[in-house]
């Protein structure tokens, strides 16, 4: 992946801006592509890699930016998790 990125890169769920930023600073149809590639890539979900998850949330972004909603941020709080688990996010107790 041409843009690595931390757990520190991860903005914070309440950041619209920034959350819609970090979705697009990753570019679906290039790394997978195709636009076709793309788009079926993230309907699977698979969820494996980083690519899986920067891709499905790039995806929902696009498709949130042209329905001029902000579905994409409960993409990217399910997403979250799994984002900070592949980048070895530090875990809080509670």
């Amino acid at each position: 992946m041409k843009n690595e990125i931390s757990w520190q890169d991860l903005p914070d769920p309440a950041d619209v801006s920034g959350v819609f930023a970090f979705a697009m600073s990753f570019n679906g149809y290039e790394e997978l592509g195709s636009f076709e590639a793309c788009t079926s890539a993230a309907r699977e979900r698979r969820r494996a890699s980083l690519v899986d998850l920067r891709n499905e949330l790039f995806c929902a972004a696009r498709a949130s930016r042209h329905a001029g909603s902000t579905g994409y941020l409960g993409t990217y709080e399910a997403l979250l998790p799994l984002f900070q688990q592949m980048l070895g996010a530090p875990t809080t107790s509670a």
